[in-house]
């Protein structure tokens, strides 16, 4: 995710200064392993529903599912129904789309994926919302019937994650026309480069399928195009402002010279072995004829859709504004939250998160008056992202479970997708190979003076990577890969950013709370905008007054931050409530257990609970407080 990288918030006559940010990223989950053993108390089979049945346990790799509970063989044959429900989803899934099934498996033959036609996948077709919403309803209707009982602690916490995400999924379809795939952040004219730079070859297979996706990149484009067009003659479009960056985003990426994905493609090709000189000649020929042939003219296409689209509609702006699109905008807050509050109740969440952050700051202030030129003038003692992590690996353990993996590549974004791309991001590693860990850092110019340190954190260690590669090893269920969880993943890696990327880095705690409360305030005010323009129907005035009080007269930092809340809705929320959200839940842990709790078994605890909505982890945590008090 891309910052509003000129905003300076003024909160008590302190200045509050801009911290890096980061791209969303989705958590992936590995293969179960669950075994049982026969109990051969007949008392306690007695307690079943048939004395002639046998009873069972299950054991976990996961210490909060050790619930010591028994099963009969009825309830062991409903457990495996289950898991053949869930079986048939996710290959269902996998199999609509190479690409999906490319990065979340090296092997996808042995999760049950057989090969099919190579495909980009489902496209948001406006005329299968109803058949979508009656698929969804069936999945809904076949989970219900399932006795949650007889299931076993992992079961029903999917059962209950999988349950509110096809609810919530349900909801969504209800606004097809709402969603643009081509926003200035994350569109699709920046995803594709990284999908062809980061596509592995594994076989030649692989190589065979990146050339036919190659190939098919301008019919699969010039569908999404058709669709954009569709929203235009509805009434929905993307602001001027962000057409204009997307075009300019899409001229980048044709004008550069050479492209950035043929150096790529052949470092790749030499890299594999196996291939004759002739054959990777014909490859060679193959992605050149690909380039020129499809995805160029592709990204031509949208530079000529957007332009028409440009020319002959305009946004309404605010999601209020359009017909439901409030009801929209609460549903897209709770898909990307996880949160299940309400609007109203997040947005005074928010407000008080940042009337806390400005009495602490302010109260620093008091203490230090050169704190902001200490804050300016602060300097990390590297600049090397490699000894970033290496210092951050370290530095974990007071708080968090020793790092698990600490196998990782580092990336340059490509010099024509710079403006494109986040500040950092980090690529989820195949559910099969858990140690292929990528980190990509962006050298643009428009990010030469913003700090490196805590979005490496938020990337790497104990971000997302560290998050991800602790979940892998605890070996949960390869169903939860293919759900996707913002608020959580990327509400973890904020927290992270937030609370221990500058106590890690070896500042003075007084500025290491500095710069929490700062980093902090700064997300309140984009969410606070995003609220208010989508929710309560600020116009561009409204936005100017509110940001004024923080960032004066400056019209560049106001109208960057009001076209961003407008053409991606909500995306600074998933960063800043699924970090509140995690303070809540540590704030109700300290409170309920009192000395008892220990500021690293409840990061265990939330790495071991896995990405899901909030409800859910609150709702396991009271079970995980109990026996803990025990």
């Amino acid at each position: 995710m891309k910052k509003c990288k000129k905003i300076i918030a003024m909160l008590l006559a302190l200045a509050v200064f801009m911290t890096g940010c980061t791209n969303n990223s989705i958590t992936k989950s590995q293969d179960p392993k669950e075994t049982t053993k026969t109990e051969s108390s007949k008392e306690e089979s007695k307690k079943k529903e048939s004395s002639a049945e046998k009873s069972k346990k299950c054991n976990y790799d996961f210490s909060i599912y050790e619930d010591e509970r028994e099963f009969s063989e009825k309830q062991l044959a409903e457990q495996e129904e289950f898991e053949e429900y869930l079986k048939g989803i996710f290959i269902d899934e996998m199999s609509d789309s190479t690409v999906n099934a490319h990065f979340l498996m090296e092997h996808p033959e042995n999760y049950g994926v057989e090969k099919t036609e190579v495909s980009w996948g489902k496209l948001p077709y406006y005329t299968d919302t109803q058949s979508a919403t009656e698929e969804l309803n069936e999945l809904l209707d076949k989970l219900q019937e399932f006795d949650y009982d007889a299931l076993t602690y992992e079961q029903q916490l999917i059962y209950d994650t999988f349950e509110r995400y096809l609810e919530t999924t349900k909801t969504g379809n209800e606004y097809p026309l709402f969603c643009s795939v081509f926003s200035p952040i994350s569109g699709i004219q920046g995803e594709l480069p990284i999908i062809f730079s980061e596509y592995a070859f594994l076989s030649k297979e692989d190589i065979d399928d990146y050339i036919t996706l190659l190939n098919t990149s301008y019919s699969y484009i010039e569908q999404l195009c058709n669709y954009e067009l569709y929203r235009m003659e509805n009434g929905y479009t993307l602001t001027e402002n962000s057409l204009d960056k997307v075009i300019e985003q899409c001229n980048e990426f044709i004008n550069e010279q050479p492209n950035c994905l043929r150096p790529v493609f052949e470092e790749k090709l030499n890299q594999f072995s196996g291939l004759t000189d002739e054959e990777k000649n014909q490859y060679m020929e193959a992605f050149d004829q690909g380039m020129q042939q499809a995805l160029i003219p592709a990204y031509q296409l949208m530079i000529n859709t957007l332009t028409e689209i440009k020319g002959q509609e305009q946004s309404k702006l605010g999601l209020c504004n359009y017909e439901n699109g409030s009801d929209y905008y609460e549903y897209l807050v709770r898909e990307n939250t996880g949160s299940n509050r309400t609007v109203d109740e997040l947005y005074m969440m928010i407000q008080k998160e940042m009337e806390r952050c400005a009495l602490g700051i302010a109260a620093i202030y008091a203490k230090n008056d050169n704190l902001q030129e200490d804050m300016n003038s602060y300097e990390y003692p590297t600049e090397e992202p490699d000894e970033m992590l290496s210092m951050l690996q370290t530095a974990l353990e007071e708080d968090f479970p020793k790092a698990v993996n600490e196998e990782y590549t580092l990336n340059y974004v490509p010099e024509s997708l710079e403006s494109t791309m986040s500040p950092a991001f980090y690529l989820i590693a195949p559910i099969d190979n858990p140690k292929k860990n990528i980190i990509y850092i962006n050298q643009g110019e428009e990010y030469g003076n913003m700090d490196l340190f805590p979005t490496v954190a938020h990337e790497g260690f104990p971000g997302h990577m560290y998050q991800t590669d602790y979940f892998y090893s605890l070996n949960p269920h390869y169903f939860r890969s293919m759900l996707s969880f913002n608020g959580y993943s990327e509400g973890w890696a904020q927290y992270i950013e937030t609370c221990y990327a500058y106590k890690y880095s070896g500042m003075n705690s007084s500025l290491a709370k500095a710069f929490e409360y700062n980093t902090s305030c700064n997300f309140a005010l984009y969410c606070m905008v995003d609220i208010g323009v989508n929710y309560y129907g600020w116009d561009y005035d409204d936005t100017a007054d509110f940001l004024s009080q923080y960032v004066g007269d400056d019209e560049d930092v106001i109208s960057e931050v009001y076209y961003t809340m407008i053409d991606e809705p909500t995306v600074y929320l998933r960063y800043y409530i699924g970090y509140l959200e995690i303070l809540s839940l540590k704030k109700e842990a300290k409170k309920t257990l009192g000395k008892a709790f220990d500021i690293k078994e409840f990061h265990k605890f939330l790495l071991e609970i896995g990405p899901c909505q909030y409800d859910v982890i609150e709702d396991r945590m009271q079970s995980w407080m109990e026996r803990v008090t025990e």
